[in-house]
């Protein structure tokens, strides 16, 4: 059976909208890849500081070594120095955290332990023994914003 003039002019019309369609919704799909493609960066043309803000870094107890000191923990991420620091009698170890980790200044830390003018002797005095252990990594050197030790 041969199709009439009639359902030849209908499939025609038929087909003719569908490839409309078909058109329209590429058009579309282009024109939103277009903008996504304006709005979005690739990670390698970020700013590195914009980069370490997405960054997620994992802290495990393994990493760090945690001292007590005044109500504040004060994690020491370097093993060297944490060995080091834990070889020092406690009332040393306590000056000297509290002096460069807490950044008190002598006088609160005389204060803090009641013990007079006996600070500032005793972190000078525990410096020179702890830089001998930490192998060239002195103490000076370390204040809170360092990545070595970070008070929480």
């Amino acid at each position: 059976m041969k199709p009439s003039d009639f359902q030849k002019t209908v499939q025609c019309r038929f087909e003719s909208c569908l490839k409309k369609v078909v058109r329209h919704v590429v058009k579309d799909y282009q024109q939103g890849l277009k903008r996504r493609k304006d709005k979005e960066i690739p990670f390698c043309e970020l700013p590195e500081i914009v980069v370490e803000k997405l960054a997620v870094w994992d802290e495990y107890e393994t990493d760090y070594t945690i001292f007590n000191v005044c109500g504040n923990d004060i994690r020491v991420y370097d093993d060297e120095l944490a060995e080091a620091l834990k070889k020092l009698p406690e009332r040393k170890r306590d000056n000297v955290l509290m002096y460069y980790f807490l950044e008190l200044s002598d006088t609160k830390i005389a204060d803090i332990l009641n013990n007079g003018g006996m600070i500032f002797s005793n972190v000078t005095f525990t410096v020179s023994p702890t830089s001998k252990f930490c192998s060239g990594l002195y103490i000076f050197s370390i204040v809170t914003s360092s990545p070595l030790a970070r008070i929480t």
